[in-house]
Parts: structure tokens; sequence; C-alpha cells
């Protein structure tokens, strides 16, 4: 009998848990764009909402993710 209320209880518990996590922010760092490959460039401009193209060198493209975050940060 207490067994299955056991394990009714850590179920609730792990529920529970799962819907109070907090949910982590990912940084992005300056420094560590340069280590970048063009794809994962593109993937965190999405995140930032802009579309980069590729064909562009990655300079540019660092260029493009640098000045769209300062964007953000002035108007938040």
């Amino acid at each position: 009998m207490f067994a299955i209320f056991k394990k009714w209880f850590d179920s609730v518990v792990k529920s529970y848990d799962k819907v109070n996590k907090p949910v982590k922010k990912k940084v992005i760092v300056m420094k560590d764009l340069a280590k970048k490959n063009k794809k994962e460039l593109e993937r965190i401009g999405r995140k930032l909402g802009i579309e980069l193209d590729r064909r562009l060198t990655k300079l540019k493209l660092i260029n493009k993710i640098k000045f769209k975050a300062r964007m953000n940060r002035k108007y938040k």
C-alpha cells in the first residue's frame, strides 16, 4: 500500500519540478563568435531575429550579429 502511495507521490514531485524549472537564457559572448562557423553564426542570428546570408564573409556575419545585439540592448 505504501509503495503505491510513494510511487504516486514521487511522480507528482517530478512533474512539479519539470514545470517550475527556471529557463536558462544563453548568453552570446562576442569574443567566442570568431570561433564559430558560418552555420552556427546563422543560427545565432536567427535567435536574435535576423536572417543572415552565409554567402557573406564570416567577419561581416559577426558584425551584423554584434550590431543587432547592441540595438536590442538599447531598446530594452
